[in-house]
C-alpha cells in the first residue's frame, strides 16, 4: 500500500508539473508570437530573447509612412528594453513627416564608432561616463539590382535599422557591447528578406566593437591615424578628436588646440541614408532661399563663417556622399581670416579624398 501511494503521489506531482509547464509554455509562446508580429514581423525573436531574457516582455508596435517601429521591455526590473525602427530609405525626403532616428545624430560629446564586421553601421552612446548601459546602433543596407518594389512601384533603394538598447550592464566592459548590436543584425537580416532587398549582410554575430570616443581622448594631430589622418597641423591646430575609419555611414573629425572641447574645425562625412536625411533637412530648412545647399549642388559655401561642403558619387550607393567642414566660432566672435578659410577648404579636401576612397566612391568635388 505504501509503495502504491508513493507511486500515485509521484504521478500526481508529475501531472501537476506538466500542467504548470504547459501553462508556462503557452504563455511564453503567446508572448513570442507577439514578438514575432512586432515591427511588421521583422523582429528576430531569438535574438531579443538572448538579450532581454526569458521573462514576459511588453511589446508595442507601429507601422506606416515608410517606417516600422516597435518597443520591447522586460516586465521585471533590470531586464532591459529595446526600441527598434526599420526605415525604407526610399521615402526619406519624400514624406516630410517621416521622422528617422540614427546613431550619432544629433551630435553630442561622444563620437560614435564604426561597427565593422562587414556592416555599414555605427555604435553610439549619448553621454559620458558610459556606464549606464544605454547605446544606439544603426545599420544601413543598400538594395541592389533585382530588389523588390515598394507599394508605389518604386524600387526599394535601401533600409536603415536603428536599435536603441538599455541594459543593466556597462559599456566599458567590451564583453557587454556586442549584446547591444545583436538585435540590430538579426533585424537587418529579416528586414532584407521581408523587403526583397538584394544586399550584402555583414557577419551575423558581431563579437567585438569599439567604445564610443569621449572628448578627453584627443591626441596630437600629427599622430592621427583614423578619420583625421592626413590633415596637416598648424600653430593653432594641433590636436585631433577622431575615430577609426571602417565603412561608417557617418565619419567625424574635430580639430583644435590643446584642451578638452577646444575645437576650431569640425569635419563630417555623410553616406547613404545619413546623406539623404541631411539633404532633406536642408530642403526643409532653406526651402525659401535661392542659395545652393548640399541638397542641390555638388559643392559650395554654407551659412556660417568658414563653412563649406563637397560631395562625391558612390557607385555602390544611389545617394551622393556629402562632406562638410565647419569653423567653430571664437568666443570673441571674431570673423575668420582668409588664411583660416583656406585651411578649412584644404582640410575638407584631404578629409573628403580619404573618406571617399575608403568607401569606394569617386574623387570628391570640393570648393
Amino acid at each position: 500500500m505504501r509503495r502504491k501511494r508513493i507511486i500515485r503521489n509521484t504521478a500526481l506531482v508529475t501531472a501537476g508539473a506538466l500542467v504548470v509547464l504547459g501553462g508556462s509554455v503557452w504563455l511564453y509562446g503567446m508572448n513570442d508570437r507577439e514578438l514575432g508580429r512586432a515591427c511588421g514581423g521583422m523582429l528576430p525573436v531569438d535574438d531579443v530573447r538572448a538579450v532581454l531574457g526569458d521573462d514576459r516582455l511588453d511589446v508595442e508596435s507601429r507601422s506606416g509612412d515608410g517606417i516600422d517601429t516597435c518597443e520591447v521591455s522586460a516586465s521585471t526590473d533590470g531586464g532591459g528594453s529595446t526600441k527598434v525602427s526599420i526605415v525604407d530609405t526610399t521615402w526619406i525626403g519624400v514624406y516630410s513627416r517621416l521622422s528617422v532616428s540614427f546613431a550619432g545624430v544629433p551630435a553630442n560629446d561622444m563620437l560614435p564608432v564604426p561597427i565593422g564586421n562587414g556592416w555599414l553601421g555605427l555604435f553610439a552612446a549619448d553621454t559620458a561616463p558610459i556606464n549606464d548601459g544605454e547605446a544606439t546602433t544603426t545599420l544601413l543596407l543598400t538594395c541592389g539590382e533585382g530588389s523588390s518594389k515598394t507599394s508605389a512601384g518604386k524600387p526599394v533603394k535601401g533600409l536603415a535599422v536603428t536599435v536603441e538598447t538599455e541594459l543593466d550592464t556597462t559599456l566599458d566592459n567590451p564583453a557587454n557591447r556586442p549584446a547591444h548590436i545583436r538585435i540590430a543584425t538579426g533585424t537587418a537580416a529579416k528586414a532584407a528578406k521581408a523587403y526583397g532587398c538584394v544586399t550584402h549582410l555583414g557577419q551575423r554575430r558581431v563579437r567585438t566593437v569599439g567604445l564610443p570616443v569621449t572628448e578627453e581622448e584627443f591626441e596630437p594631430l600629427s599622430g592621427a591615424s583614423g578619420t583625421c589622418l592626413g590633415i596637416r597641423p598648424t600653430s593653432d591646430v594641433t590636436t585631433a578628436w577622431e575615430t577609426a575609419r571602417d565603412r561608417a555611414p557617418l565619419e567625424k573629425c574635430r580639430l583644435g588646440d590643446d584642451g578638452v572641447g577646444n575645437h576650431r574645425y569640425s569635419l563630417v562625412a555623410y553616406f547613404g541614408a545619413y546623406a539623404a536625411q541631411l539633404k532633406a533637412g536642408y530642403k526643409e530648412e532653406l526651402r525659401y532661399t535661392s542659395d545652393p545647399t548640399p541638397a542641390d549642388a555638388p559643392k559650395g559655401r554654407l551659412p556660417g563663417d568658414g563653412s563649406y561642403w563637397g560631395s562625391a558619387a558612390c557607385p555602390a550607393d544611389a545617394e551622393r556622399a556629402v562632406f562638410i567642414v565647419s569653423r567653430t566660432r571664437d568666443t570673441d566672435g571674431q570673423r575668420a581670416t582668409e588664411a583660416e578659410r583656406e585651411y578649412a577648404r584644404t582640410a575638407l579636401r584631404t578629409f573628403a579624398e580619404r573618406s571617399s576612397k575608403a568607401h569606394g566612391c569617386l574623387a570628391p568635388t570640393t570648393p
